[in-house]
């Protein structure tokens, strides 16, 4: 094997792969695993990675030691494997901990199990080996006494058969009713199952009456539990009203009502608009009700997208509720910026080019689409990741495989070929749209991240773009001069507001940091803000002088503990608002998953009330993943509920069903790029 074929794996994400190349698999082989050679003693590898991370790092269990591994090695994956294992015990806890939390009926048996050796249920990750033992009473705690003893009496075939019987049920359901696979790995299915199993034989069915009637009201009431604990924190931390309107299967106008915090996104109500002229009367009074109903004094700004019946609508409201502010939402302001520098000529070329690229994936074993949030920011990132895997895709397209392979002779084929062989229009132009992009894509993770409130860093966000772009291109004025005046356009006349000038300012990793802007606005926007939401003169006065104390870090902003914490301590109020309204958006899948076109007959109300359950349940259990989690997520990419295929970078999924379709071994390498940094000179006055 030549170093070339050798490396051409290097796209695996495991560490271990570093250390070692797949060997070819026996003629006639029917192993779904590989087969991989160790880079220091040249030992073939049966059985995967797993057992090539066990054989350098000498652990005895399912490979021999490595003789000749070096030592800085052994360690790196004796560390990597303690981590791996580590992360599994604890996701497999908080599967554990959201079973036992969300069962009304009876109480699972581990006492006489070790939680960290019995294969179980994992919410990601691959399926369970075994039986669900550790949800599996003994037959004395069994409500079947006679059958407990029938299967503890069975031989091992005997199980095995009357068990495939059991899935070959459960499977029907799941197929006659269109429910995904991945609710399989759901902790209320294991809940369900296992409450069905514990109450025993004479269990009579809930009928769709019940499920409609006093089931629904039950559970409502038991999320209203947990939205209440989060309302809890509103009168410390402040909110802000989030609302997006959308368009249902029935072509009803809804506009969804969501309240943000530190602490999570509730999911409010839903109100259906169709009867009603859209327009900004109606949507001031919308607002204005939401406002009454969360309370005036809770609420810091209320966030909608930019049009201009939403703006005229927040202006009403300002002049109305006089300590708010209306603000739009940033997320979808920086998406139109990337929309806008998409229509230009380099970038409109690659973008073009670029889509034609996701039909290799009927040929490749390599997604090349990354979804995301939004239609440009899934654009940008796929041209980020085609970028990354250039060198890769040319040497696949000279390689004896492509040139064997039936796509090799389709039209299709040799148009995706010229197209990446072309390094004289296609890669520049592709070059060039990530470098006037990619700063602006980073400030659409800040602001639609959930993990730290935006507000506090849309403003310096916003200057560190920008003269990232004008170093990406040179300095060069006329390079970037374009761009610039796109971005300028949006921000002066779409997305700034005082509130982000004075949350920049209050912000002491801003404040206190070199770079600070010292742009005149800076000061206009806090001021505004300060009279807008301190009315009280003694207030704003006591206001002021604390101002002092914190521009010159006297008095308690010099304090040693204050020094030392400014960078960690949770932000509060202004600091801790949101700028986005992504929320929303990503309701819209929930919306979907329960308003299907089998389903279009349901109420508004019954509508807001599963919505209502079904987000407010996915809320808890994303906020404590992510208070556990200690790796960033990107918040652009899309989870596997959220995602659709009518976008327009995704292939036609019946494109995959072609008999004798080609795989080429070549995998393209998905390559990262590291991200610089711009000085802020922007605003700087």
């Amino acid at each position: 094997m030549n170093s070339s074929e050798g490396e051409k794996k290097t796209n695996r994400k495991d560490l271990a792969w570093k250390y070692g190349t797949e060997a070819p698999l026996p003629p006639n082989s029917k192993r779904t695993y590989c087969y991989i050679t160790c880079k220091f003693c040249n030992k073939v590898i049966k059985g995967g990675v797993r057992r090539l991370k066990d054989h350098l790092g000498g652990t005895r269990r399912n490979a021999a030691p490595c003789p000749n591994v070096p030592k800085e090695v052994k360690d790196e994956m004796i560390v990597y494997m303690k981590s791996f294992n580590d992360k599994k015990r604890a996701s497999q806890k908080m599967f554990d901990e959201r079973v036992n939390s969300t069962s009304y009926f009876g109480a699972p048996t581990v006492a006489t199990e070790d939680v960290n050796s019995c294969p179980s249920y994992s919410v990601s990750g691959p399926q369970p080996r075994g039986p669900m033992d550790r949800w599996l009473k003994t037959s004395e705690g069994s409500g079947d006494v006679e059958k407990g003893k029938d299967l503890q009496t069975m031989t091992p075939i005997s199980l095995k058969e009357q068990r495939n019987k059991v899935c070959l049920d459960i499977g029907r359901f799941f197929f006659e009713n269109g429910i995904a696979f991945n609710v399989a790995r759901s902790p209320t299915f294991i809940n369900m199952l296992r409450s069905v199993r514990d109450y025993g034989h004479g269990f009579k069915v809930s009928s769709m009456h019940e499920m409609r009637t006093w089931i629904l009201e039950e559970e409502y009431n038991t999320t209203t539990k947990i939205v209440d604990e989060i309302k809890k924190n509103w009168p410390q931390t402040r909110v802000s009203i989030l609302s997006d309107g959308w368009t249902d299967t029935r072509n009803r106008s809804l506009i969804n009502f969501l309240v943000n915090n530190p602490y999570g996104t509730v999911f409010l109500k839903c109100i259906d608009a169709s009867e009603y002229i859209k327009d900004d009367d109606l949507l001031f009074k919308l607002l204005n009700d939401i406002v009454e109903e969360v309370r005036e004094h809770l609420v810091v700004q209320v966030v909608t997208d930019n049009a201009s019946a939403y703006k005229a609508a927040g202006e009403k409201l300002m002049s109305k509720r006089k300590q708010l502010y209306w603000t739009p939402c940033a997320a979808h302001c920086v998406d139109l910026m990337l929309e806008k520098i998409g229509e230009l000529p380099q970038h409109k070329t690659a973008l073009l080019k670029a889509k034609k690229s996701n039909l290799m994936r009927k040929f490749t074993k390599n997604e090349i689409v990354r979804p995301a949030v939004t239609r440009f920011a899934t654009a940008y990132l796929t041209l980020d990741s085609l970028f990354g895997m250039k060198e890769d895709l040319q040497r696949m397209f000279v390689s004896k495989k492509w040139a064997g392979s039936r796509w090799a002779n389709k039209a299709e084929g040799k148009e995706i070929k010229k197209i990446i062989m072309d390094d004289r229009v296609f890669w520049p132009s592709l070059e060039y749209a990530l470098k006037t992009t990619k700063p602006l894509v980073h400030v659409l993770r800040t602001v639609d991240g959930e993990k730290e409130p935006a507000m506090p860093y849309i403003y310096g966000a916003m200057d560190v773009a920008k003269e990232q772009i004008a170093k990406n291109l040179n300095n060069e004025v006329g390079s970037y001069k374009e761009i610039w005046k796109i971005i300028d356009e949006k921000w002066d006349n779409q997305l700034h507001r005082d509130l982000h000038a004075a949350a920049y300012f209050l912000n002491p990793r801003c404040k206190w940091d070199d770079n600070f802007s010292r742009h005149p606005e800076l000061m206009c926007g806090f001021y505004s803000v300060m009279e807008r939401i301190i009315p009280n003169s003694e207030d704003f006065a006591a206001t002021e002088e604390q101002m002092q104390e914190y521009r010159n870090k006297i008095g308690f902003f010099g304090m040693k503990a204050a020094q030392l914490s400014y960078k960690t301590r949770p932000p509060f109020k202004i600091l801790s608002l949101t700028c986005s309204a992504s929320a929303c958006e990503r309701n819209w899948s929930t919306f979907n998953q329960v308003h299907t076109k089998r389903r279009n007959c349901l109420s508004t109300k019954k509508l807001n009330t599963l919505v209502y359950i079904m987000y407010n349940k996915r809320l808890k259990h994303k906020y404590s993943t992510a208070q556990s989690r200690k790796e960033d997520v990107d918040p652009l990419a899309l989870e596997a509920e959220d995602l659709s295929s009518d976008d327009e970078w995704v292939a036609n999924p019946n494109d995959d069903n072609e008999e004798e379709e080609d795989q080429l071994d070549e995998e393209p390498q998905a390559c990262g790029s590291k991200r610089g940094r711009g000085k802020r000179a922007s605003r700087k006055g």
